[in-house]
């Protein structure tokens, strides 16, 4: 009977569902990819609208709005996968990412 109140204690508890999204934390390795990412995506956007002609404000915001979109199109990718949610967190790092590939490429054109 102990045996069988023991099993039944530990199948109660977080199975591989409760395990299958890993804590989401501000620092690590895929914050640094979020960062690196949207940062790329908005310089290579940025970039790429400036050699087709268009004025620097207009190429900020081309890189902006194509670095926001990725990232925001990776969330809602990730919301969509197996019953996982968005990161606040992650569209943080993508925001920051944009935010400092806008400010250096600002400050190159």
């Amino acid at each position: 009977m102990e045996t069988c109140l023991l099993m039944l204690c530990l199948s109660l508890g977080g199975g591989p569902a409760a395990r299958a999204q890993p804590e989401d934390r501000w620092f690590g390795e895929d914050k640094v990819k979020h960062f690196v990412t949207s940062f790329i995506v908005t310089s290579l956007a940025s970039s790429g609208a400036r050699a087709a002609g268009l004025d620097n404000d207009a190429s900020l915001l081309v890189g902006a709005g194509t670095g926001v979109g990725v990232g925001l199109w990776k969330e809602w990718s990730d919301r969509n996968a197996e019953g996982h949610t968005a990161s606040v967190r992650d569209i943080a790092w993508d925001l920051a990412g944009v935010g400092t590939a806008a400010v250096v490429q600002a400050q190159t054109q």
